[in-house]
């Protein structure tokens, strides 16, 4: 009798240790499921956001080329302020035409549009499922502060072009023909469109010579020329950081 009980609790023993190994079993197997599941989903996202991430270089690039000339045409028009009567005289006409950059100056933009979407879906998952705390570190950094930086510049110069340069040019240039329906290549982001545009021609300046020798003129001109030059550095410096956190995503997928 003692040796059936001996027996049975034996039994007992082995059933219950099989089925504790088995519950073991499928919870290992159903964590490395999961694991499996999180590091695929965590890959897909990081490289997601590598590609978004290189079509806001590629804007960002389209930006400084646009906002390049953008500042050449400030600085022209600054050289010629800064010419003296008899070289204004000697250059009239030439001088004119540099003048009529004003219309780049002033009437055209280029804004950064990055493309976050990718971002926001990491950060609500939880900024952690980037394991690598430098290349979380960089992420978090070019999405939170380098882009609130490069759009802050460009909301400035835009309400300073919009506010004074566009207030001014309107009371003292005209434009060289009437408004006309045509086509134009425009760039959105990394992509180009030809879209419907009104064109008027040239901004031309009403009086010449009251606005060479106008005080009020030659100062917006170079405020504006200081203004460009800080957003070209934070586009510049924004394209430095985009282009390292890429790499810093490429090498941690590879």
């Amino acid at each position: 009798m003692k040796k059936l009980q001996i027996m049975n609790y034996k039994k007992t023993v082995a059933e219950s240790t099989l089925l504790f190994l088995g519950i073991f079993l499928a919870l290992l197997l159903e964590n490395y499921v999961a694991d499996q599941e999180l590091n695929e989903k965590q890959n897909r996202l990081l490289r997601e956001l590598a590609l978004d991430l290189d079509e806001t270089i590629a804007d960002i690039q389209n930006d400084i080329e646009s906002h390049s000339v953008f500042f050449d045409r400030t600085k022209e028009i600054i050289e010629v302020l800064n010419q003296n009567d008899s070289e204004h005289q000697r250059n009239l006409r030439e001088s004119e035409l540099v003048l009529s950059g004003i219309q780049e100056i002033c009437v055209n933009y280029a804004f950064v549009v990055p493309k976050t979407s990718t971002y926001e879906s990491i950060k609500s998952l939880g900024l952690d499922l980037i394991e690598d705390d430098t290349l979380r570190t960089q992420v978090s950094g070019f999405y939170e502060l380098t882009l609130f930086r490069i759009s802050t510049a460009e909301q400035r110069i835009y309400d300073f072009t919009d506010r004074e340069c566009w207030t001014y040019v309107s009371k003292n240039f005209t434009w060289t023909s009437p408004l006309e329906l045509t086509n134009r290549d425009v760039r959105l982001g990394p992509n180009a469109y030809v879209m419907d545009w009104m064109a008027a021609g040239e901004l031309r300046a009403l009086d010449y010579q009251e606005l060479m020798s106008d005080p009020v003129f030659k100062s917006m001109i170079q405020e504006l020329a200081i203004r460009r030059s800080f957003q070209l550095l934070h586009y510049r410096i924004g394209l430095a950081e985009a282009i390292r956190v890429k790499s810093g995503l490429d090498q941690y997928l590879g």
